[in-house]
């Protein structure tokens, strides 16, 4: 049973659920890894939502023979909350090897 809108189709609420979903899980990250700045807490968020959105839009659809799910499924949130961990996990292993986002400009290096 999905959620209906005033014309008996399905509504479009699925996109919404992702987003939610992916902020939660990209909060949470923050809170285990211990997140010092405002600037990576948000990062985490953004892209736990960007991996929800992924994982509960394509992933399903492409497990669905191509067909985007008008209704909501388990299968969907499943997929949804795996694609937002793995995405999370990918940004922390990218900044191990990179380093964090820098929230400000440095000043430019002036040659004597």
């Amino acid at each position: 049973m999905g959620f209906h809108g005033p014309h008996g189709r399905g509504a479009e609420i699925n996109p919404y659920i992702w987003c939610a979903v992916g902020a939660f899980v990209g909060g949470m990250a923050g809170l285990f890894i211990g997140s010092k700045t405002r600037t990576t807490r948000i990062e985490e968020v953004l892209v736990g939502v960007f991996g929800a959105f992924i994982g509960g839009e394509f992933v399903t659809a492409m497990l669905n023979s191509g067909k985007a799910q008008a209704e909501f499924t388990g299968l969907g949130l499943f997929n949804a909350v795996a694609g937002a961990v793995a995405l999370v996990v990918l940004l922390t292993f990218m900044r191990r090897a990179v380093g964090p986002l820098k929230s400000g400009k440095k000043p430019p290096h002036r040659v004597r």
